[in-house]
């Protein structure tokens, strides 16, 4: 993912993380911010229009796994209800 240009978001047992790659930096997010931090980023970095990248986070034990789906569920909801097309991607 090292070319996307748009949001890149890694969902994780504990939240999401929204990553921007111009700065290589990683903000933590919980699952009710994330739409709110899309509508906060510039027009700039949507050069691809309304499509974010998501990926999930690797599990380590059953217990994160069960979380993870939770979130994913939850965040690709939101995204949807928001007009928002997710290209879901692999981590590794």
């Amino acid at each position: 993912m090292r070319k996307w240009q748009n949001p890149y978001l890694i969902v994780r047992a504990d939240g999401v993380v929204l990553y921007d790659s111009a700065n290589s930096a990683e903000i933590f997010l919980k699952t009710e911010e994330v739409l709110p931090a899309l509508a906060g980023l510039s027009a700039s970095k949507w050069p691809y229009g309304r499509v974010v990248a998501v990926a999930a986070a690797t599990k380590a034990s059953e217990q994160e796994a069960v979380a993870i789906r939770r979130n994913k569920g939850i965040v690709g909801g939101m995204l949807d209800r928001a007009h928002i097309v997710v290209r879901w991607v692999t981590t590794g």
